[in-house]
């Protein structure tokens, strides 16, 4: 339905929702019969209290609503995790468990309005003898491009339950100096729908001011076989005061399904700049092996990422220039909205935070 309204009928859809939102927000009593009283002073000081105090009421339900999601999913975690391992003299470990929602729209210059949301749900269960997770991912990102996987614009336009994955994480296992991860689940489709994740990953800090990160991820699904992902990341900040940071990575992705290579490289800069405010600085180039090896896109990008209200309610505007071979490497601007909820128990939690990863011993 999205896809076919112009940018201006999709801008002014927004425009008249929001204004009827906050109509129905702020002016509870909008539409409504109310008594007239005598006095202008009386009609003035009685509106303006009933203003302050529905604001005040509409924040104190926003968050009594997101403290009890939060405790919904950890007391139901807890109680899998009591069940499942958890001995009698063992003291609480922390739970970590999360549900973390994301409502994206993209629009671009030579494409189209592209809109996109995105649920998932992740069960700690810490008492395990081994750290095994619940997961759940409405919008897994396995099979899509690599430029739009290091760029974060993965997007699944099917907006039902059949793309989601459920299965069990096995995290943070460790082989000498390499650490893992393995994911084994089902595709909430029929026929069912099988696959498994495994990564390998090593951290080693290479100077003072330097630090490289290797990783290889290799999944399968029954579906559409196997893909593999070899990425090398170096991050340059003053360990002392990571408020900025450089990474440079080179990535290469295969799918069985295309039996093609596709390679990124990309230069990004973590500016955070208060408690509130991060800036994303990106340039990059990606490149497909076939039919003919060839550059299929370039692009600048600045992501300006903002906590809206407290630690669970962030923004993300991201403004774009890309260069496409599918347009004659012709710029087409673009700019991406994002709005991301993060629900957990697990109070103190900063989203904005970049830090250089710890070296593995």
């Amino acid at each position: 339905m999205w896809r076919n309204l112009t940018p201006f009928d999709y801008m002014l859809n927004v425009l008249s929702t929001r204004l009827a939102i906050t109509a129905l927000l702020f002016y509870p009593s909008f539409g409504m019969t109310t008594e007239i009283k005598e006095e202008p002073y009386d009609i003035y000081y009685d509106r303006l209290y009933s203003d302050i105090n529905d604001e005040d009421s509409f924040q104190d339900w926003v968050d009594e609503t997101q403290d009890t999601i939060s405790d919904s999913i950890h007391d139901y975690s807890s109680s899998i995790d009591h069940y499942m391992a958890k001995k009698d003299e063992e003291l609480p470990i922390t739970n970590r468990s999360y549900l973390r929602l994301k409502f994206k729209g993209r629009y671009t210059h030579r494409d189209y309005t592209d809109l996109d949301a995105s649920v998932k749900l992740k069960l700690d269960l810490p008492h395990t003898e081994k750290n095994w997770k619940l997961v759940l991912d409405t919008d897994p990102d396995d099979f899509d491009r690599l430029e739009d996987k290091q760029r974060g614009i993965s997007n699944n336009s099917d907006s039902s339950l059949s793309g989601a994955v459920g299965g069990v994480q096995l995290q943070g296992q460790q082989w000498g100096k390499w650490r893992t991860n393995l994911d084994l689940g089902l595709k909430i489709k029929l026929p069912l729908d099988p696959f498994a994740r495994a990564d390998l990953r090593r951290i080693d800090r290479l100077s003072h001011k330097w630090t490289s990160r290797i990783k290889q991820e290799i999944f399968y699904y029954d579906s559409k076989g196997p893909g593999a992902l070899t990425s090398l990341n170096f991050y340059f900040a003053t360990p002392d005061d990571p408020s900025t940071i450089l990474k440079l990575s080179s990535s290469a992705q295969y799918l069985d399904t295309d039996d093609n290579w596709e390679f990124v490289q990309q230069a990004e800069i973590f500016d955070r700049i208060n408690h509130d405010n991060l800036l994303q600085y990106s340039i990059g180039i990606s490149a497909d092996s076939t039919p003919n090896y060839s550059i299929t896109n370039s692009w600048i990008s600045l992501a300006w990422k903002h906590r809206l209200y407290s630690d669970w309610l962030y923004m993300i505007v991201t403004p774009e220039l890309d260069f496409q071979d599918e347009f004659q490497y012709k710029v087409n601007p673009g700019i991406m909205l994002e709005f991301e909820l993060f629900f957990t128990a697990e109070g103190g939690i900063d989203r904005l935070a970049r830090k250089i990863p710890n070296p593995t011993n």
